[in-house]
């Protein structure tokens, strides 16, 4: 039994150790990502926005440019955890909420209408748990960003 025990033990302590290298295995890769998102797609997005642009095209690089900055923040891990279970288009809308965008805007930008840019709204505030509670929702999800 005491041989089982400390069998448990030293299993018990290399799993750690490995849990240990995976997440600063997981950490060196995002800073890689993200370093690499800053070195080799920022510059182009600088060029690009310096040349003759419309006025929805320098909207979208600029929304690349906000998407590409935030990959990383605390607010995208937070909406799209396994708790909250926000869909992809629903961690868009919610980046453009938070940047400020009206429905209008937002529709217009994702290419979809104003109803379902609506309804994707109020399924965010049910899940984040606003839902009849008088919180404006782009101040909420600043404040996620803390």
């Amino acid at each position: 039994l005491q041989v089982q025990s400390r069998r448990l033990e030293e299993a018990n302590v290399a799993l750690k150790v490995l849990l240990k290298q995976m997440e600063n295995k997981k950490r060196e890769d995002e800073e890689s990502i993200l370093s690499n998102v800053r070195q080799l797609v920022f510059p182009y997005l600088q060029r690009l926005k310096k040349s003759h642009l419309d006025k929805d095209q320098k909207i979208l690089v600029d929304m690349i440019e906000n998407n590409l900055g935030h990959i990383t923040s605390p607010m995208v891990r937070r909406l799209s955890s396994s708790v909250l279970n926000l869909t992809p288009m629903e961690i868009r809308i919610s980046h453009l909420v938070k940047e400020g965008l009206t429905n209008k805007e937002i529709a217009d930008i994702l290419g979809t209408s104003l109803n379902t840019v609506t309804s994707h709204r109020y399924k965010i505030r049910t899940k984040l748990g606003l839902k009849n509670k008088g919180i404006n929702l782009r101040s909420y999800l600043m404040s996620l960003e803390e």
